[in-house]
């Protein structure tokens, strides 16, 4: 290679520093693997090929990547007593569980044989309370004062939605009037109507926010019609 071509990426006199953050570091040793490739220069001195290969190992799992292990799953706190039945179906870490992985579990949380007892009975879970008191919150709308109004909104189809298919969601609570359910495909809404007023409270104070077309994850939205 010309040394006019080597001067220019590597000029004379230049101390080749590895940087203290990261991401920055990351950076650096990509362009040192980019230039090695392209230019084939001789990148031979200590503190690159050490840098190269940290940057490496955090990445691949070699000895320096154990600073990096944010993308690891969280260790599963009943397999570290040994309680975890759930095997190879369970999300959480089983293997290579490091005293900073102990710690970590503790950190802030009390001990952690305590915090596993309570998760364990049900005691102190941060998550059974936060979907209790939304269950609390949750209420379902009044139905209107107007006892002759019988007739559901139905919010969020398209024009695959199947009319049968939707029917077929509040049929189990009262009759239909015959064909009076309407579908406004453009305007992404439907219409249905219940013979009886009890049926169409009763089918609305169940599948209000429980209203899934046809099994799927799809969630329609549920109001009383004006």
């Amino acid at each position: 290679m010309p040394v006019e071509l080597r001067d220019k990426f590597i000029p004379k006199n230049e101390v080749v520093e590895m940087p203290k953050d990261n991401s920055n570091r990351d950076y650096w040793a990509n362009n040192m693997n980019a230039s090695i490739e392209q230019l084939d220069l001789p990148y031979n001195k200590p503190e690159v090929i050490a840098a190269l290969q940290k940057a490496s190992d955090r990445h691949t799992g070699g000895l320096g990547a154990k600073s990096y292990n944010r993308n690891q799953a969280h260790v599963c706190s009943f397999f570290v007593q040994g309680k975890c039945n759930r095997g190879k179906a369970c999300p959480y870490r089983h293997d290579n569980i490091t005293d900073e992985d102990i710690k970590a579990m503790e950190k802030g949380q009390g001990k952690l044989e305590d915090r596993i007892k309570d998760r364990y009975n049900g005691v102190n879970d941060p998550l059974a309370q936060k979907i209790a008191t939304k269950m609390k919150e949750f209420k379902v709308p009044e139905a209107p004062e107007d006892k002759n109004i019988t007739t559901l909104f139905i919010g969020g189809i398209n024009a695959e939605t199947d009319k049968d298919i939707l029917e077929s969601h509040f049929t189990p609570y009262g009759k239909l009037h015959e064909n009076s359910t309407k579908m406004i495909a453009a305007k992404q809404c439907a219409f249905i109507s219940f013979i009886d007023r009890s049926a169409a409270e009763k089918a609305f104070s169940t599948l209000y926010e429980r209203l899934y077309y046809n099994g799927t994850n799809k969630k329609l939205k549920l109001l009383w019609a004006k």
